[in-house]
């Protein structure tokens, strides 16, 4: 049976549809020894020889979905040329063998929760903006937060860093000090709570992201992680199914 070739290449554990898109458009992709660039190419793994960069592509046998407490000083990528410590390294061997790569990323200074899967279609539907499935963080600021400072990021308004406008956030106070804030957002544009608070005039000490839909990081102690439960695995599908 043919599908997409996007959603074949996602099968077998290579990211999500929006990464292994690039691996079509770059050209490092062959079909029966011909290189393929067109993304509406549809293929049959039964009938059709898949490679990348010469290695013959099976879909995983195995579904593999994890949450890691990322501790600072790690990146989100897969391999860095710099050398710098990534958070593959912290995983056991066997799941990177699966495939399993990070569902979006945290940067570097930012810890908490941050899932894996070989799954390349849950990571896209995860990622996608249409589905805007909700994440949590922990705020840490230099000064204590300002109610007006926070109905703005509540309503959405334009960071310039990042060129655009925010969607809405539900943002409260988490102590008496009011240096520690929770926001709830439903994206995740590249460092958007740091550059938020800084046009605000704040500096974000910390940044933890505590929850991912409906999955919380509870008691996963830093630098540890852990298999989902079967029932957290449907409760993350389930929050895919319904775009706002």
């Amino acid at each position: 049976m043919k599908i997409r070739l996007n959603k074949f290449l996602a099968s077998c554990g290579l990211g999500s549809r929006r990464k292994v898109e690039t691996l079509i458009t770059e050209g490092r992709i062959k079909i029966d020894g011909r290189v393929v660039k067109d993304l509406a190419t549809s293929v049959d793994p039964e009938l059709n020889e898949i490679r990348l960069d010469g290695k013959k592509l099976s879909a995983v046998n195995k579904a593999y979905y994890l949450m890691l407490n990322k501790p600072k000083g790690y990146i989100t990528t897969v391999s860095d040329e710099k050398g710098r410590a990534t958070v593959m390294s912290l995983l056991p061997e066997k799941f990177i063998r699966a495939g399993v790569v990070p569902v979006g990323r945290l940067d570097k200074d930012t810890e908490g929760l941050l899932l894996f899967t070989n799954d390349g279609n849950l990571s896209h539907l995860l990622t996608s903006p249409d589905f805007k499935v909700k994440k949590e963080y922990l705020v840490e600021l230099d000064k204590p937060a300002v109610d007006d400072d926070l109905k703005k990021i509540e309503k959405g308004f334009f960071v310039h860093q990042i060129k655009t406008k925010t969607r809405p956030a539900t943002v409260s106070v988490a102590d008496k000090s009011r240096m520690f804030v929770k926001i709830l957002i439903s994206e995740g544009k590249k460092r958007q709570i740091r550059y938020s608070f800084k046009n605000l005039g704040y500096k974000v000490l910390k940044l933890k992201r505590t929850a991912y839909g409906p999955l919380s990081l509870g008691r996963l102690n830093r630098g540890d992680h852990r298999l989902l439960k079967t029932s957290e695995v449907r409760m993350l599908i389930k929050s895919t199914k319904h775009p706002e």
